[in-house]
């Protein structure tokens, strides 16, 4: 049976809504799954920021929500009244500090570039041997353990971003978490 070109236009018509629709609900599942898990937020910037700037005083510049061991950790960054950047990681679960690195404006700076013995042209090609794409920027920090480390932004090549640090010494990957949130940009 052939069918006229005005029965077939109907049964295109009724069946394209449920073509687009399950080519929707199909790409939004995919990217759910691909997505990395959102741990619960209890504490907000409201609370960590002020907790940040009574220990680091000074200017927040960018803060960054990501997930550290499955739990949620804003990452501030603030430019210290006392003359240092401060990379500053505020639980999101309990409000509380949890990290202070000493952040440095380039690899050239004292008190960064005494420690290193890895190169950053070596450190980027450790992170994006991992994570694939392009480096949006590079900042040049000291933990607060004293190991400096490289911390790359990164966009991945499926669109995400993620940061990478890699053990200025060792030349290992330390740490990498996705940005869930980011919010404020650093100066180049």
């Amino acid at each position: 049976m052939t069918l006229s070109r005005t029965s077939r236009l109907r049964a295109l018509r009724s069946a394209l809504p449920v073509a687009v629709a399950t080519s929707v609900l199909t790409l939004w599942s995919a990217a759910a799954a691909a997505a990395p898990k959102i741990p619960k937020v209890s504490v907000g910037i409201e609370k960590c920021i002020p907790t940040v700037l009574a220990k680091h005083p000074g200017t927040v510049l960018q803060v960054v929500l990501k997930p550290e061991d499955g739990k949620p950790v804003w990452e501030i960054e603030v430019d210290g009244k006392d003359g240092k950047l401060w990379d500053v990681e505020c639980s999101g679960a309990t409000g509380k500090i949890v990290e202070s690195e000493q952040r440095f404006k380039s690899a050239d700076e004292p008190g960064f570039k005494e420690k290193v013995k890895v190169s950053e042209t070596d450190a980027t090609k450790t992170a994006l041997a991992k994570h694939p794409g392009k480096v949006e920027r590079v900042e040049y920090e000291v933990e607060s353990d004293g190991t400096p480390v490289y911390e790359f932004d990164i966009e991945q090549d499926n669109g995400d971003d993620v940061r990478v640090e890699v053990d200025a010494v060792t030349g290992k990957l330390r740490e990498a978490h996705p940005e869930l949130l980011e919010i404020g940009r650093l100066p180049k």
